[in-house]
């Protein structure tokens, strides 16, 4: 009896294990087994003067199929906040047809009056092959 509550604990403790460490992030950013990896990323904001109020926010960064085949569609996404951590916007830019071990230079651009308020900001990259 004892070797068979053995086993079933063990069994259990294996299971959390792998739903626990299925969300973790590697260094790139990316979860384990994605085929798009982000290399580098980085924000600049611009706040323009004239008649019309109007800024940028924009998210640069270098992103690589790491996968043996081509991506047919790929996604950066970004969310802007501002210094209270509120959202100010979402934008996102698109690839397609990223062939294996390819670069993809990427922007991902806010556009608006409240843009240049952006301090912070998340990154996820997606496909779909």
């Amino acid at each position: 009896m004892r070797k068979v509550v053995g086993v079933v604990a063990a069994a259990l403790i294996l299971a959390v294990c792998v739903v626990g460490c299925a969300g973790a992030q590697t260094e790139g950013g990316n979860l384990p087994g994605e085929e798009l990896q982000i290399l580098s990323h980085s924000m600049t904001t611009h706040q323009f003067t004239g008649g019309m109020p109007e800024s940028t926010a924009v998210v640069k960064g270098r992103a690589r199929n790491v996968s043996n085949s081509t991506i047919a569609f790929a996604s950066i996404a970004v969310n802007f906040y501002d210094k209270n951590g509120n959202l100010i916007d979402t934008s996102s830019a698109i690839m397609q047809n990223l062939g294996p071990g390819e670069v993809w230079d990427f922007n991902v651009q806010s556009a608006g009056p409240d843009a240049w308020k952006s301090v912070s900001y998340d990154i996820a990259a997606s496909t779909n092959q």
